[in-house]
């Protein structure tokens, strides 16, 4: 924790990473359009191969044209959340095996919230941190393929700790920060390197097991498990009771029709008023 902001900085997160740094290349921005976007278009260029077990990382203070799921924008201010996005090599699994990452994702973000004695938080399927019903983070996951088994993924996150008035203005949804939660300002720096830590060992995990090995940790964490919701899609909406998920990270809804799936990405969650 701190008493006034301070700034993202490298020498910083590598003291905290530790013998981890080793893993990491980080870049740090004080404003970008988007650190998803900074990622993309770096491995677009050829620069680094496909093959490489390095993991970039771009840190942003702020970002001009920050991107959530479905064409949402992310939005905050200078030093207000943060903004990060990392890739990661799977050089064995296609994109159509990679549905349930934004899930494993998400237990990342809440084992490290928890670390800090952050309580009360959930998980929205597929991709949100909620407290309280309002979002505090949020993840969007880019995926490349062009590689011969594998693809690169891009992994953005996003987390709000002290939003400004002004933001909080321009954000339609229910949305939260640390700051409001705990009264407390945390180290960005300090979450930036427990989350890099974290989100190697989780991913590398995924890898070897796949998502039924936190299927039961990820359904302990989720906030409509067992409640009745309101299930959007572009064209019509479907209620019904949340009745768990498979081992690819589908949800299973319990409605008029009977027992339905859905797939990660193609539906947005909200709960039934």
């Amino acid at each position: 924790m701190q008493n006034s902001l301070a700034l993202l900085d490298t020498e910083i997160i590598l003291k905290y990473l530790g013998v981890e740094s080793n893993y990491f290349i980080l870049n740090i921005f004080d404003s970008i359009e988007s650190t998803n976007t900074f990622l993309i278009d770096f491995f677009k260029s050829n620069k680094v191969s496909n093959k490489s077990s390095l993991i970039h990382v771009a840190v942003a203070e702020a970002q001009t044209k920050g991107r959530g799921r479905n064409g949402r924008s992310w939005l905050s201010g200078f030093g207000e959340s943060l903004t990060f996005s990392i890739n990661w090599n799977f050089k064995e699994f296609p994109p159509s095996q990679l549905s349930s990452l934004s899930l494993v994702i998400g237990i990342a973000l809440i084992r490290v919230l928890k670390s800090l004695s952050i309580e009360h938080i959930y998980l929205k399927w597929p991709n949100d941190v909620l407290f309280n019903h309002h979002k505090l983070a949020g993840v969007l996951i880019e995926l490349r393929s062009g590689m011969e088994k594998g693809c690169n993924a891009v992994i953005g996150i996003g987390i709000n700790f002290n939003l400004s008035n002004v933001t909080r203005a321009n954000i339609a949804a229910k949305t939260t920060d640390l700051f409001q939660m705990t009264g407390k300002l945390f180290d960005r720096n300090l979450v930036l390197s427990a989350l890099l830590i974290e989100l190697k060992k989780v991913i590398s995990d995924f890898e070897k097991f796949g998502f039924h090995y936190f299927k039961s940790e990820w359904l302990g964490y989720h906030a409509y498990e067992g409640k009745r919701i309101c299930l959007k899609k572009p064209n019509h909406q479907i209620m019904g009771i949340v009745d768990g998920v498979d081992d690819d990270g589908a949800l299973f809804l319990l409605t008029d029709s009977g027992r339905q799936i859905f797939n990660v990405g193609d539906v947005s969650l909200r709960e039934e008023n």
